[in-house]
């Protein structure tokens, strides 16, 4: 024995002996391991490749239809020729409650432009009497997740406005006023 080193648990004896040759990591288990992954990868590129589209500015905006809170169904095909301002909501979100009025107002003054009002990661009944309670003058819907996929955001609410081609030309995370969207379509 050559000395020894002291641990919080006692001596350690230090010796000049070999320890030995390190184990060596298992090439199967490693190979295992890679084909998992590629695997894995392989499966999500196949199911990720699949026509979806995102909306983004100077792209074409993704179609959808949403049933409207008061009864019927809204597509966003069918107002082509027609500017649309689609603003994304849910009945818990305080800054949504906050920039109704002013989309309202805007709505009121453009009836030339198409505003729908999405509700996305909400349920029902709580899109239902927020509906009641706030009474915007531009028609509210539920959203689904085809909607949610297609247009991604940072956080509610968030606003896309269309042009009357259907491209996406801005796209808004946070309040919007009446001013801003003014700004658009003046």
């Amino acid at each position: 024995m050559v000395g020894s080193f002291t641990t919080c648990s006692g001596e350690w004896p230090l010796t000049d002996a070999d320890p030995g040759p390190l184990p060596r990591p298992s090439l199967r288990l490693t190979g295992v391991f890679v084909l998992v992954v590629v695997v894995g990868l392989v499966i999500g590129w196949i199911v990720r490749s699949g026509p979806a589209e995102t909306a983004d500015i100077g792209q074409p905006a993704p179609d959808f239809t949403v049933e409207l809170i008061e009864g019927g169904e809204f597509t966003l095909s069918e107002s082509r020729g027609q500017a649309v301002v689609v603003n994304l909501w849910a009945s818990w979100c305080g800054p949504c409650r906050e920039e109704i009025p002013d989309i309202s107002a805007f709505a009121e003054a453009n009836p030339g432009v198409q505003v729908i009002g999405v509700a996305v990661r909400d349920t029902e009944q709580s899109s239902r009497q927020f509906a009641a309670e706030m009474s915007p003058s531009y028609p509210l819907a539920f959203g689904t997740q085809a909607v949610e996929d297609a247009y991604p955001n940072f956080g509610l609410p968030a606003t896309y406005i269309i042009d009357e081609s259907g491209m996406v030309t801005e796209i808004f995370n946070g309040i919007v006023d009446e001013g801003i969207l003014g700004a658009f379509f003046s």
